[in-house]
């Protein structure tokens, strides 16, 4: 999925069709049609964010090497948001502990589950994701219309962004109906 297709979805909520039409024939912008479309690459990269963190977490398994049990955030490949699990070599679970730049950890060799947050892409990007492209793009219409100040419009988006989520990322299990009885 790119993010232009998530950007050129969005324009269609947000009456940006002279934008979103420039997108699919590959036109050169306007001045003013390449600021709306950073702003929205901008409100794309703010929606990304907040389904990694609230919705879907990013995440990462890592194996790293304790100096004195401890290791510093720095030396993880990505930046950790909150740890999950922390194992040894032979998979037990570790005691650790988490503070503002590092983690210590009873261990010489650990291997750490943990989320973290996406990079922030470009409009040419490329990314994949479980979410369909709508999701992304009422998340980016409502952004826009914050940044507009029309808080009406904004509220709309918003109550279609976080019910879509809400029914995609809802757990999906069996209906069991109960045993009937014959009389």
């Amino acid at each position: 999925m790119l993010v232009k297709d998530i950007i050129i979805l969005a324009c269609d909520f947000t009456e940006n069709q002279d934008l979103g039409k420039a997108l699919e024939e590959n036109s050169l912008l306007t001045d003013e049609q390449t600021l709306l479309c950073d702003s929205l690459v901008k409100c794309f990269n703010l929606v990304n964010s907040e389904i990694a963190s609230d919705y879907i977490p990013l995440l990462k398994n890592e194996d790293l090497k304790t100096k004195d049990f401890k290791v510093n955030f720095s030396d993880f490949a990505f930046v950790p948001s909150q740890i999950y699990a922390v194992k040894d070599k032979n998979g037990r679970k570790v005691r650790f502990k988490v503070f503002d730049n590092y983690l210590i950890a009873f261990a010489n060799t650990i291997n750490v589950t943990y989320t973290t947050l996406p990079d922030d892409m470009a409009l040419a990007s490329e990314f994949t994701t479980t979410l369909p492209e709508r999701i992304y793009a009422y998340g980016v219409a409502r952004e826009y219309y914050f940044l507009q100040s029309l808080f009406d419009d904004a509220d709309i988006w918003e109550e279609r962004f976080k019910d879509a989520l809400q029914i995609f990322c809802r757990k999906k299990s069996d209906v069991v109906m109960p045993e009937q009885r014959w009389l």
